[in-house]
């Protein structure tokens, strides 16, 4: 049987869920408002009809993949294909549906790490083997992608990279050379390779730069994306892969057999959404100023040097370091104690600065993130 490992930050989510008393830093959800109220009036006239109650094609509804193509073709400068799109059961259904058709046994996948957890069980039921290398380093107050040390991992077993960017946990976000280089040598050694770029519309401080636009002209690079962040709909269950034309169907058949057909009743939600794009911008200013409440609120604790961490150029978390060698005693104290759910470092890795670190989610509703950074303030 296969033995596979539930993150800790599931344990701990389940505990803070059943009762009011906590507040919750720990999910990785944007938290705000809602999904907003005009895609839910929407999704409610829709089922006064049967449109939402009969299966639908297994690689997603035609009117939502041709909108995500000519979104990504305007935003990235290059032409995306519908074809080139399915849709999935969130940006991990698409990143599952990718390993179960890629991968065999024996294989090998390449991790930077910190990495977010559930690659690792994906990874482990397509049969292949992770490879965990540190590919984002803490210097002083800023974190460094290692693509050196990325390349120096690989074997004559690397099948595949997966890499989130921006980063969950981190916030880092690739430059352009990094990029080019990255999708340059996996072509040259014939790795496949998947950027999971569910925070790419959460960006601060820099440019974005997506490896949307080496589709086209790449049969290695592919990319995922979701609603659940933008348009705080994790709950609606849909994301989305962008893949080389020539590994769609039989991407599509794998998910044939594991999905049946992704939700209908999310997809219709999806593709309303995608065409009332101005109800992004608010969550997402938002969450921008969070991050920077947040950091103003934590400043006793840093100056104190309790805690240290790097104010994230994009996504929704913070990467905490603490005097803890292995924080998870520490997030479960602090659950206990103030009701404030947290997520260890260990989930996300296991070097000495991973496992010190605790992660928390700042896309929290304003009154709720301040009570609960006042807790952490009287804990410690």
């Amino acid at each position: 049987m296969l033995t596979l490992d539930l993150p800790k930050y599931k344990t701990i989510e389940s505990i803070s869920s059943s009762s009011k008393e906590y507040i919750s830093f720990s999910q990785g959800t944007v938290k705000i408002s809602g999904t907003p109220a005009p895609i839910k009036k929407h999704i409610q006239e829709e089922l006064e009809s049967d449109v939402l109650d009969y299966y639908q094609y297994v690689g997603g509804i035609y009117p939502l993949r041709k909108k995500i193509a000519e979104k990504l073709s305007r935003k990235h400068h290059v032409v995306i294909k519908t074809e080139q799109v399915i849709i999935s059961h969130g940006s991990i259904g698409g990143i599952t549906t990718t390993c179960l058709t890629l991968l065999k046994e024996g294989d090998e996948v390449i991790i930077p790490a910190p990495y977010y957890p559930s690659y690792r069980n994906i990874i482990l039921f397509s049969k292949a083997t992770p490879i965990y290398v540190e590919g984002y380093i803490k210097e002083g107050d800023t974190w460094k992608f290692d693509i050196e040390n990325i390349k120096r991992s690989v074997t004559a077993k690397t099948k595949m990279l997966i890499i989130s960017n921006p980063s969950n946990p981190s916030g880092v976000c690739l430059s352009k050379e990094e990029v080019i280089a990255l999708k340059q040598w996996c072509e040259d050694k014939g790795i496949y390779l998947i950027s999971d770029e569910v925070y790419d519309n959460f960006i601060y401080e820099q440019d974005y730069n997506s490896f949307t636009s080496h589709i086209p002209n790449s049969n290695f690079v592919m990319r995922t994306g979701s609603f659940s962040k933008d348009y705080a709909m994790s709950g609606w269950r849909v994301g989305y892969i962008v893949a080389p034309e020539h590994i769609v169907p039989s991407l599509i058949a794998v998910q044939d057999g594991t999905l049946c057909c992704p939700n209908v009743i999310g997809q219709h939600a999806a593709l309303f959404a995608l065409e009332h794009e101005y109800l992004i911008a608010e969550q997402i200013n938002i969450v921008r100023n969070n991050r920077d409440l947040a950091w103003q609120l934590l400043q006793p604790l840093i100056e104190k040097e309790i805690i240290s961490f790097v104010r994230p150029q994009a996504g929704i978390f913070f990467f905490i370091k603490t005097n803890h060698k292995d924080s998870e005693a520490l997030v479960m104290d602090i659950l206990h104690k103030v009701k404030v759910a947290l997520v260890p470092g260990k989930d996300f890795g296991s070097s000495e600065e991973t496992r010190s670190s605790i992660r928390l989610c700042f896309a929290r509703q304003e009154a709720l993130l301040i009570e609960g950074i006042e807790r952490l303030l009287n804990y410690f």
